[in-house]
């Protein structure tokens, strides 16, 4: 696997590197992490316009149009800059994860392989005094032939003196860990597992069985010649520490086992390898068999990868992320719509209070652009209406005739109001301006009731927002009169 991940970090690299000559602006809100990818993000974006080009795909996704008209909307004047920017930092933050998630993969990857107990020579490293056993496992290979073995490797003993320094207290723990892989005493078939010692407990074991042709001395156990019922011995522990000395007897019922071919070799490399660990517990490890029954043995330490998931973990970020952004385009047209809804009622009486002092339409438009340029210099808040309004003042300054720039601003607005607005101030254009400033004084009282009537909604959703934290605050309070209520009465 790590040669996946060092590939995908590499290919990485490469973008970075053929990528540092492109030009790429980041939005303000973008982390900065995200930025270092912001010109391979750049380069991948032109190839792929390149590419649609070259295969001459007029015609866009829906999704990719949607997009373009969003931007539009949000930002009229840079709306290419805008989409550009927009799919660049959309790209950066994918290019990011992916890189993170091959970099944390492939060093998880790297941690499962050095924490390999098995050299490539077979020979098995054992943990060393105090640290517990140690549960490999292994792969054995016959040529392509693979059986897969769970080896408990104990950790390294010394001297009895320094097991006498360990305190005890085992029994109950005792016939969990003998059963080895058996479940339960009354039907044995498997080598049972005879411990010297168990982690955390500070005592010696000694073992001691009633029928040794049955079970072994090293727990091994033997079912030839068992009737179909088997036949019952008794195991005696001993457990040691210092003077004293306690005895657990255990029933245990031997029943001979049916195995194939498969499972008899397994069981007899098992046997073979746990001979040799057993034999070697006063060194540092021990050399793993070539050859059981005169076949050829290879041995392979199974390593548990999670890696790949975590990679995947991060890539699927990275497209949920990818898809979120649009999510969160969408939120701020919504915010955009909500505002231009409560800005109409101060653009349009602004707008007759200006005509009712003698300016045109036009020189109404142009003073309320300037202010707005003014405050927003000031104190950099950006309002819809006004950048509109500034965007149809430019276009009466380029060349375009004032109907035009006016249906032109409600078109962009989008909102009812605003067409209505832009369909009053056209007509009077072609009609005259008679009746127009009571038209709009009139269009002005309407949005204020609107307003009104908004406000009131508003305050109703919020009423019921905050419903269910007025239930919880009344169980509290419920809880608090009726416990102490209660405490009394069972004192009493």
């Amino acid at each position: 696997m790590w040669v996946i991940y060092a590939g995908i970090i590499a290919g990485i690299i490469v973008l970075l590197l053929i990528s540092r000559s492109t030009k790429a602006d980041a939005d303000a809100d973008m982390p900065a992490p995200c930025r270092l990818f912001l010109k391979p993000a750049a380069w991948l974006e032109e190839r792929l316009l390149r590419l649609r080009q070259h295969l001459k795909m007029e015609k866009e996704p829906a999704s990719r149009l949607q997009l373009k008209e969003d931007m539009e909307i949000l930002y009229p004047r840079e709306a290419k800059e805008r989409l550009k920017s927009y799919n660049t930092g959309k790209l950066s933050t994918v290019l990011f994860l992916i890189s993170i998630g091959a970099l944390l993969s492939m060093a998880f990857y790297l941690s499962a392989l050095m924490n390999k107990k098995l050299s490539e020579d077979g020979w098995l490293q054992r943990n060393s005094y105090g640290k517990g056993s140690l549960r490999v496992e292994l792969e054995a290979w016959e040529g392509k032939k693979k059986e897969e073995l769970q080896l408990e490797v104990q950790e390294r003993e010394y001297t009895s003196k320094q097991l006498e320094e360990m305190l005890p207290e085992v029994r109950k723990a005792l016939e969990n860990e003998m059963r080895g892989d058996n479940s339960t005493l009354n039907e044995v078939s498997k080598d049972l597992n005879f411990p010297s010692s168990l982690p955390g407990y500070p005592f010696q074991i000694t073992w001691e069985c009633g029928n040794y042709e049955l079970i072994h001395s090293d727990g091994k156990v033997t079912t030839k010649q068992l009737g179909e019922k088997g036949e019952i011995t008794e195991l005696r522990a001993v457990l040691t520490c210092g003077e004293e000395q306690w005895e657990e007897i255990f029933a245990v019922r031997v029943c001979p086992p049916a195995l194939t071919e498969e499972e008899r070799f397994r069981k007899l490399l098992e046997e073979t390898v746990v001979k040799r660990e057993k034999a070697s517990r006063q060194e540092e490890g021990f050399l793993l068999p070539e050859r059981v029954e005169m076949r050829q043995i290879s041995w392979k330490e199974k390593i548990t990868d999670n890696s790949i998931l975590l990679f995947a973990l991060f890539v699927a970020a990275g497209c949920i992320l990818y898809r979120l952004q649009d999510r969160d385009l969408k939120k701020k047209l919504e915010q955009r719509e909500e505002q231009l809804l409560l800005s109409y009622p101060e653009f349009i009486s602004k707008l007759a209070l200006l005509m009712g002092a003698g300016l045109p339409i036009r020189s109404a438009f142009q003073r309320m652009a300037a202010d707005y340029q003014n405050r927003k210099t000031r104190n950099q808040e950006l309002i819809y209406v006004y950048e509109e309004l500034t965007l149809a003042c430019r276009e009466m300054e380029s060349g375009i005739t004032e109907a035009q720039a006016y249906e032109h601003f409600g078109q962009r607005c989008r909102l009812t109001q605003y067409r209505k607005c832009a369909a009053l101030l056209s007509q009077n254009l072609k009609k005259g301006a008679s009746g127009l400033l009571q038209a709009l004084q009139q269009e002005a009282e309407h949005a204020f009731e609107e307003r009104k009537r908004n406000a009131r909604e508003l305050g109703e959703k919020a009423g019921t927002r905050l419903l269910l934290p007025m239930m919880l605050m009344l169980v509290v309070v419920m809880v608090l009169i009726m416990v102490p209520a209660c405490f009394s009465f069972a004192g009493m």
